[in-house]
């Protein structure tokens, strides 16, 4: 990773997911890095790290485009790489989940092979997190190109670049996460830039032609951007991605963790931005999910007592939900449960880690806010 004072970030608009307009953008914001020989060499394994929440289709912009994966896969063996595309998907089968988002066909066509992401090995870490278990197939790579989907998370605000990274963790590893860092949230954000850190991806292209805004990450609205955001530094790349989308860095824990822990940039005034310039392609009213207050003037043991008056909260909406029971497999504390003929969330043991909304399939889980909050709002 990038972690110099300034740090180059590409953007490039392409309006939709043709597949010439595509490569054609990607490349250009790869050229005005250096060029995709400056990240891959003859020989090298590449790993190519796309979004792969879980099974949608490319218009639901839950997952990578695939047209960005083939544009990739084009750049990386024109350098004389090797493309690997792996991810350990949340929610689903891999080669299922590859499918539904059209991915498993370019993977085929474009001469690449799909990996899975499942064998974990156990590396140090100087941070604050001294061990983490890293997919072997992650570690084992020359180059990590990192292609993350700009959308909304209900406990992240945004995710991106960063947090894209999070599915070099494998399979139900990620829950164990959430559960040890529980309600603590500014732990999570400091434990994804650490993982991102230590896995030093060479090169993150974000798909922001059509993000996701709303309800995100699984079950938000698309939105329409029409932009490539590139980078060496995945921490720059969020930063640029906030600032388009108009998220201020108070609302980031990522953000605020890198920026603690000083990896990569976060600063705006210090990213050289190359192509469009950045007032010329703002985004205005980007829907996010409600936000909580992050700093009250109350003992904190008084806060924790007014956990649900003063937090956002994953809310159920029982119109929506067929009790498919997939919220309650993912959820790492154990906290929904079936009373007579629905789920209900048992908040006091709720760590507000939103997996659950994550993957609901119906999106039958919100963000909702206490009723301080609301009052406050």
């Amino acid at each position: 990773m990038n972690t110099n004072n300034t740090s180059d970030v590409a953007i490039i608009r392409c309006v939709d997911y043709d597949r010439d307009r595509i490569y054609a953008a990607v490349k250009q914001s790869v050229d005005l890095l250096g060029g995709i020989r400056m990240f891959v060499k003859p020989g090298d394994r590449v790993l190519i790290k796309p979004n792969l929440l879980k099974a949608s289709p490319p218009a639901a912009a839950v997952t990578t485009h695939p047209e960005i994966v083939r544009a990739v896969i084009r750049l990386v063996r024109e350098a004389g790489g090797e493309a690997f595309v792996g991810d350990s998907p949340g929610m689903g089968e891999l080669r299922k989940v590859c499918e539904r988002a059209g991915l498993m066909e370019v993977i085929t066509l474009e001469g690449a092979t799909l990996v899975e992401l499942d064998e974990a090995t156990e590396i140090a870490n100087k941070g604050s997190f001294h061990r983490f278990e890293i997919a072997r197939r992650a570690l084992e790579a020359d180059v990590i190109i990192n292609l993350p989907k700009l959308k909304t998370h209900g406990m992240t605000t945004l995710t991106g670049a960063v947090k894209n990274l999070f599915g070099c963790i494998p399979g139900r590893r990620k829950v164990q996460w959430h559960f040890n860092t529980g309600v603590n949230h500014d732990a999570f954000a400091r434990m994804l830039v650490e993982l991102c850190a230590l896995l030093k991806p060479r090169l993150t292209i974000m798909d922001a032609v059509i993000g996701m805004e709303g309800n995100g990450p699984g079950s938000g609205d698309p939105r329409e951007i029409g932009l490539i955001i590139a980078g060496c530094d995945p921490v720059a790349v969020d930063a640029v991605a906030a600032q388009i989308v108009g998220v201020p860095f108070e609302q980031l824990p990522v953000l605020k963790a890198a920026a603690a822990a000083g990896i990569g940039q976060t600063r705006i005034e210090d990213i050289a931005i190359r192509g469009e310039r950045l007032a010329n392609v703002l985004v205005k009213d980007f829907r996010l999910p409600p936000q909580e207050h992050t700093e009250w003037p109350i003992p904190e043991g008084l806060r924790r007592f007014l956990k649900d008056a003063l937090t956002k909260r994953p809310v159920i909406d029982h119109q929506k939900c067929i009790q498919c029971g997939i919220c309650q497999g993912h959820c790492p504390q154990g906290a929904i449960e079936t009373k007579g003929k629905q789920l209900e969330i048992r908040y006091r043991d709720c760590i507000r880690c939103f997996c659950c909304q994550e993957f609901c399939p119906q999106g039958a889980i919100t963000v909702g806010r206490g009723w301080a909050l609301k009052i406050f709002r």
